[in-house]
């Protein structure tokens, strides 16, 4: 009985020590060490840049930067009861692309817009049917070649929205660079 328990021990501390290597042996790889130290590695950049300032609003300020703006002025300009329209991106990086600018345009994208906003405010995309559409009061529209938010009417509402249903409405998650191919795409 003795010697059953001892064997059954030795077992399974062979299988916790080919287990730990298995499991080490991945870590190690590469790709995977790298994505297992990129977010412990840029919480430490962050920490060493922001210093002592690390309240929750400095912080989403120095990673969303200008889009971090743009939510907390729709944050303050819209009520629960609005709903805010997200443009297309495309329609975005068409009319409010810089040519030479860090990020081109400010890169809001609909997962920063729903992180920020919760329930500060309804948000609708392109793709919801034309009736919920009806109901929009707000939106990002580019003016000058910068970003606006705009309040919609009943007299401006369906201009806006033939301008943005000219763009696939679809989200596509442009990086700068895929950004730049696609404005010099089609013209």
């Amino acid at each position: 009985m003795v010697k059953f328990f001892s064997r059954f021990w030795v077992k399974q501390f062979v299988y916790l020590i080919t287990s730990g290597l298995v499991v080490l042996f991945i870590l190690l790889l590469p790709e995977n060490s790298a994505w297992l130290n990129g977010p412990i590695q840029h919480f430490y950049d962050q920490h060493q840049k922001l210093g002592q300032k690390t309240d929750r609003q400095s912080r989403e300020r120095a990673a969303y930067g200008n889009a971090y703006t743009y939510t907390m002025l729709i944050k303050q300009q819209c009520k629960p009861t609005d709903y805010f329209l997200i443009p297309p991106q495309r329609y975005l990086i068409r009319n409010a692309y810089r040519q030479g600018a860090a990020d081109g345009f400010v890169w809001i994208y609909p997962s920063v817009l729903y992180y920020h906003l919760g329930k500060a405010v309804h948000l609708l995309e392109m793709t919801g049917p034309d009736t919920l559409l009806q109901r929009a009061t707000h939106t990002l529209w580019v003016q000058n070649n910068r970003v606006i938010l705009f309040a919609l009417s009943s007299q401006n509402r369906l201009s806006v929205l033939s301008e943005f249903r000219k763009y696939d409405p679809r989200f596509f998650a442009y990086t700068p660079s895929q950004a730049r191919q696609y404005y010099y795409s089609r013209k």
